[in-house]
Order: C-alpha cells, then structure tokens, then sequence
C-alpha cells in the first residue's frame, strides 16, 4: 500500500514525460532555449526542487499509509534516495547551466544570477532534509516577515485616503472589502487598458512576496 502514492505521482508526470520525448523527438528549431537562455536555464535548475517537493507530498501520504509520521523522510528508499541526491544534483546543474549561459554570451551577472540561484536551492533541499533544523530556520525567519509585514500594514493605515479604506476594512470588513477589492479590481483594468497586459506583470509580482509571507507565517506557527 506504501507504493501507491508514488505510482500515482509517477502516472500524474507522464503527460510531461510524453511531452518531453516529442519535443525531443521532432527535429528544428526549439523556441524558448537559444532565444531566451536565460529563462530556461533558471527554469531547468528549479527542476530538482520541484522534484523535491513532489516527492516530500508524496512521501507524506506513504509514511502515513505505512504508520509512521508523514513529516519524516520517505520510508521507501528508492523516494528517499532520489530525494537526497537532488541537493548535489541541483548544485551540478547550476554550474552546468552557467557555463552554458557564459558560451551563449549572456552578461556576467545573468551567469551569476542562475548560479547563486542554484546553490540556494540545493542549500534549501539540504536542510529540508533535517526537520528539527528545517523548523527552525523556517520559524525564525516567519517572525521576521511578519513583525516587517505588520509594519507595514501599521503605516500603510496612516496614508491619507488608502489608510482610511484600510481602517474601514479592519472595522468593519463586510462593508468595506468588497468595495476594495471592486476598486483593486478596476485599477487593475484601467491599467491593462492604458499600458496593456504586460503592465500587469508587475502587480503579479508584487504578489509573490505576499505568498512568501503566507507560507513562512503558516511554517513560524
């Protein structure tokens, strides 16, 4: 029964497996490698994390089907052992990655750009491995985030006009939200519509941080 979720993961991949070998497998020009190295090269070296986590969620539901406690290390070895040589395997392919980058001719701070992105991600998977070490790294960092997100939200009451919809929210957020959220909405529209699309790139990426900051609040607790 432990093996199950692993062969359902290993199904759930096989659209990309298939996608793979037929992108290998027709001959011509492959966008989004040479007209774009740099994308692909932090695309391909945030592989093995992904891999990585793929294989703790699915580690979680087989340690629990086997009676263990699902935050430990996979019980079956074969998860266990992939899991433990993505560390030095994403290291490698950074390496790989910006010496490809260099013989393409990208800017000496692109090259750099994927390598300490790389060595941090193998560094993440390293002590992602130790849960007591994993724990504290995570918890202390979370408290920082959101003393700094406090803040922020602190002075951001204080604005004029922004801060008085802030503290109507905070009050009395059945009436104020919806109309924030209505407002946040129609900037957003007005701003695709003078700048186009691409213009929402940036909020979106104002986003990630606020994701950051929920998953780090979720681990501190």
């Amino acid at each position: 029964m432990r093996y199950i979720p692993y062969a359902i993961g290993a199904f759930m991949l096989l659209p990309f497996f298939i996608w793979a070998g037929l992108w290998m497998a027709f001959p011509g020009p492959k966008p989004g490698i040479t007209d774009a190295p740099l994308t692909f090269a932090l695309l391909a070296t945030s592989v093995p994390l992904v891999l990585f986590h793929y294989i703790a969620a699915l580690g979680y539901i087989a340690n629990s089907m086997a009676g263990r406690a699902g935050e430990e290390l996979p019980v079956w070895g074969p998860a266990r052992w992939t899991q433990r040589a993505l560390a030095p395997f994403s290291a490698v392919l950074a390496l790989a990655a910006s010496v490809w980058l260099f013989t393409q001719g990208e800017p000496v701070w692109a090259v750099a750009t994927v390598t300490a992105a790389g060595l941090f991600m193998s560094a993440v998977m390293a002590v992602a491995r130790r849960p007591r070490r994993s724990a504290a790294v995570m918890a202390a960092p979370g408290k920082l985030v959101r003393r700094g997100i406090y803040a922020l939200g602190t002075v951001a009451t204080r604005l004029p006009i922004v801060g008085t919809l802030w503290r109507e929210a905070a009050a009395n957020p059945d009436r104020a939200a919806p109309i924030i959220g209505l407002n946040t909405v129609l900037v957003f529209a007005l701003i695709a519509m003078v700048f186009g699309f691409e213009a929402l790139v940036v909020p979106a990426m104002i986003g990630v941080p606020v994701v950051f900051f929920i998953m780090m609040s979720l681990a501190a607790e």
